[in-house]
């Protein structure tokens, strides 16, 4: 399906969604909370993970797909230590899926038949390959990465770096915008976001300053302006730039009602700043998909967070007129609504 197509679909159903019933449009699959590298400000691996055998995981596909699903997302953990992971990618693009992957891409080279019919790939690189290898705590693990990159690349993939911004490594932004401009690729950033999930806190080092982040955004947003392959909405820079650190995003959010996440075990979950807020009546499994995501909270009026996924939706879903006029741009363009 040409990109302009799925652009074009995604926007009608974001608009009938909008003004009518709760519908999972975007729906991330964490795969797996277990994970081959540590990054310093991941604690998500410390959660107890188990999984869904895979006929569940195809039958949850599946009811998703007839309610409405546009949008599906894996992610983990690290999804490529999955052994069905092509599996599942085959059935995503069988119901027509806009599919993606989240990764830190060590394993791209190796398992790049399963990953090849991806939409998009969005792999986590945050600087140089003395650097990044440093945060992620695995030598090598940079070298890995931009070989399987190259690799999806050739294969006709999207891919777009995802730089976690922390205070260490704003100075390594422009390597980052030079290796996406060499790849192809688009470069997203996100704040390093403190969190306490699996019972774990990331290194405070990390947490960038005020200021740190005010000259990373601001200088983004120029480079942005400048033609670079900056992935992100001047929306939603400019919304962190306003509100970091201590004032939150000033946008309704639709998580719950728009878009969920679904843990390994299989509890639906609003997004993924709540994956430890499990109910017995959100379980997939036992309740049926439909029904666990309807007993979803009201999660509106949150302004918890500063991840770029659900933020980017957020911003374009509020209607804000410079927004739409962004997104019927990228639209014509058959380009992601709020790049």
């Amino acid at each position: 399906m040409a990109p302009g197509i799925r652009s074009v679909q995604v926007a009608s159903a974001l608009a009938t969604a909008r003004l009518g019933r709760r519908t999972p449009l975007k729906v991330t699959h964490l795969l797996t909370y277990k994970c081959n590298v540590e990054c310093g400000f991941c604690t998500r691996i410390h959660i107890p993970s188990g999984h869904m055998k895979e006929p569940e995981v195809l039958a949850m596909m599946e009811e998703f797909a007839s309610l409405g699903t546009k949008w599906w997302v894996f992610n983990g953990g690290e999804p490529t230590l999955v052994k069905p992971l092509g599996r599942y990618i085959q059935k995503a693009k069988e119901l027509q899926f806009d599919r993606t992957m989240v990764t830190n891409g060590t394993f791209l080279e190796t398992r790049i038949d399963d990953v090849a019919d991806l939409n998009r790939v969005i792999c986590s690189i945050h600087g140089d390959p003395e650097e990044h290898d440093r945060v992620v705590q695995h030598p090598g693990a940079f070298d890995k990465a931009v070989r399987g990159l190259r690799l999806l690349r050739e294969r006709g993939v999207e891919v777009i770096i995802m730089v976690v911004l922390n205070e260490k490594n704003r100075t390594l932004l422009e390597d980052m915008l030079r290796l996406g401009e060499e790849l192809g690729a688009g470069v997203a950033c996100q704040p390093v976001v403190e969190t306490t999930l699996g019972g774990a806190e990331i290194q405070q080092d990390l947490v960038p300053r005020q200021q740190a982040m005010a000259e990373a955004v601001e200088w983004l947003m120029d480079q942005k302006m400048a033609g670079r392959p900056v992935s992100a909405s001047r929306a939603y820079l400019e919304a962190v730039l306003d509100s970091w650190p201590d004032r939150p995003f000033d946008v309704k959010c639709w998580a719950g009602k728009l878009f969920c996440e679904v843990t390994p075990e299989g509890y639906v979950v609003p997004c993924c700043s709540e994956e430890e807020y499990l109910f017995a009546d959100c379980h997939g499994p036992t309740v049926g998909w439909g029904d666990a995501f309807q007993a979803l909270p009201d999660r509106s009026g949150c302004r918890a967070c500063w991840f770029k996924g659900p933020q980017e939706l957020n911003l374009l879903l509020g209607l804000r007129p410079k927004q739409v006029a962004r997104a019927a741009s990228n639209l014509v363009q058959g380009k992601m609504l709020w790049d």
